[in-house]
């Protein structure tokens, strides 16, 4: 009897190969033969067998629960926003509404307090905007100090910028007696530079660097619109 040389041995790994095409080519065959499927069964980690239907089912179960739990993800966050619009609705029409400087400062702090969850909202205007009465004393950044220069940048950007500060510009912006652990500074402009309406929080977690700023933004150019008709600038 001849030998079969090396080279006519079957190779283990191009059979494997094929086989595996032939399943990829042909996936309803193992539930044609089910005698063939039943005998199947992959090694598990505990040392026993697990069939291949069974490990099937357990994939299925985990990427169902996997979808369902970012179903309902996406749904609360369909929630959240879908409140957040009804409550952005409302602040419009109570700004269209307010013909008083000081009546248009105080729902506006008022209302972002309540539908942000934040602890402190406070207004904060350039040196150079000027009103009719004296609404804004106490709510003019420093001319004296140097945190004019510093959040000009921030203001000039038209973009809000949310984080954690250092203690000189929070002392500035919310006052000596507050501890804020993370806040958010929203620009407020129109043909002019205004200044800032300034979020804190006592929760480092509530304002974070990466956080998405589109309703902030969008809170700024609605309060920056009110504002052009009441405030001048010198």
């Amino acid at each position: 009897m001849s030998e079969v040389s090396a080279e006519q041995q079957p190779s283990t790994e191009s059979e494997e190969s094929r086989a595996i095409q032939f399943l990829q080519q042909n996936p309803a065959i193992l539930m044609n033969y089910p005698d063939v499927l039943s005998s199947l069964s992959i090694p598990h980690q505990t040392g026993g067998a697990t069939s291949l239907l069974e490990r099937q089912l357990k994939l299925l179960r985990e990427d169902n629960q996997y979808l369902r739990s970012k179903i309902e993800e996406l749904v609360e966050i369909a929630r959240d926003n879908e409140e957040l619009n009804q409550r952005f609705h409302r602040l419009a029409l109570e700004l269209m509404d307010s013909e008083q400087l000081h009546d248009v400062l105080a729902m506006v702090q008022d209302q972002v307090q309540t539908f942000f969850y934040t602890d402190f909202v406070c207004f904060r205007f350039l040196p150079s905007i000027h009103e009719a009465g004296n609404t804004l004393d106490g709510l003019y950044l420093d001319a004296d100090s140097s945190i004019v220069e510093r959040v000009k940048p921030w203001i000039e950007d038209r973009k809000p910028i949310c984080g954690q500060q250092d203690e000189t510009i929070n002392r500035e912006l919310f006052g000596p007696d507050l501890q804020i652990a993370s806040c958010a500074f929203i620009p407020l402009y129109h043909t002019h530079n205004l200044g800032l309406l300034c979020l804190g929080s006592v929760s480092a977690e509530r304002f974070g660097a990466s956080m998405g700023t589109i309703f902030l933004q969008h809170l700024g150019e609605l309060v920056s619109n009110r504002l052009k008709h009441l405030l001048q600038a010198g």
